[in-house]
């Protein structure tokens, strides 16, 4: 099976460093769709906060693909929090044309560890229950959060970063427990935004204070005859707990560049750039 997840994130809204955040056309992303489909990729990966998003692949159509969509934080605090949740998902429904989702992410766990966090939980459970939706967890930004909430709210899927210079997940332990305990274990970011395949000098001049990084990183593509594509690919498609990787494209060449060598026999660079500098691995924290 196709490990890869095609984001949608680029559909919906201006997004990524690398392509000077441009969004990507409705008749380009209907041809990455198309592509994707006949290339065996059989799941999508979208949210409520991606712009338009849903309503994109909703007017593509996308029935009969694994769709998963994230809900955001209820900016207010409601009487019924289940009423607001569940109208969410059922606009999300009506946006992306389909009747079940494969499954539903809480955008930020952080809403666990709020006095309504049972609610959000149960709810979605419920909603699992009811066969709307079929797998439920959600999305992280570090691995420290899982110790705090995965005990407690037992996820069917875990979204996270993961990449060459972002190993948190893997030098956390969290991959493993995860893999052990049978958890979908999906990974974004693995070109950190595009920031792994762009030249020394295209990088934004905020990145050059980690110039021996990039230093090291770029001889070393030169040294083994990798593209940053390869070794990058190669990081995450080698690692055979992680269950989806999820790539967002801005054209199909991007996309058939990608699953193409997802096909081949990527090998784990040899060499650590791990980095736990926040300020490089948590896009957040750019100041661009």
């Amino acid at each position: 099976m196709n490990k890869i997840a095609l984001g949608a994130v680029q559909f919906g809204l201006s997004y990524g460093v690398a392509n000077n955040k441009v969004k990507t056309s409705y008749q380009e992303s209907r041809k990455i769709i198309k592509f994707a489909y006949l290339s065996g990729v059989d799941t999508l990966d979208t949210a409520i906060i991606y712009g338009n998003s849903e309503e994109i692949l909703g007017k593509i159509g996308v029935d009969g693909w694994n769709i998963i969509t994230k809900i955001p934080k209820i900016s207010s605090e409601p009487k019924n929090i289940q009423n607001v949740i569940h109208k969410q998902i059922n606009d999300s429904l009506d946006r992306l044309k389909v009747s079940k989702l494969y499954a539903v992410l809480l955008h930020n766990s952080e809403v666990l560890s709020s006095k309504n966090g049972e609610i959000y939980w149960n709810t979605l459970q419920n909603l699992k229950i009811e066969g709307v939706i079929k797998k439920i967890g959600y999305s992280i930004y570090d691995p420290v959060e899982l110790d705090f909430f995965y005990e407690k709210f037992y996820p069917d899927i875990i979204q996270a970063p993961y990449n060459i210079i972002d190993n948190r997940l893997e030098s956390s332990g969290w991959i493993q427990r995860m893999s052990d305990d049978k958890v979908e274990i999906h990974v974004r970011s693995i070109f950190l935004q595009g920031l792994l395949l762009m030249k020394q000098n295209n990088r934004p001049s905020y990145f050059k204070q980690w110039n021996s990084l990039w230093d090291s990183w770029h001889s070393y593509l030169k040294r083994t005859n990798l593209t940053a594509i390869e070794a990058s690919l190669g990081y995450v498609m080698s690692d055979p707990r992680v269950d989806k990787i999820v790539v967002g494209v801005d054209c199909t060449a991007h996309l058939q560049q990608i699953i193409n060598l997802s096909k081949e026999k990527l090998e784990k660079p040899q060499k650590n750039f791990s980095s736990k500098d926040q300020k490089l691995i948590n896009p957040s924290m750019w100041n661009l």
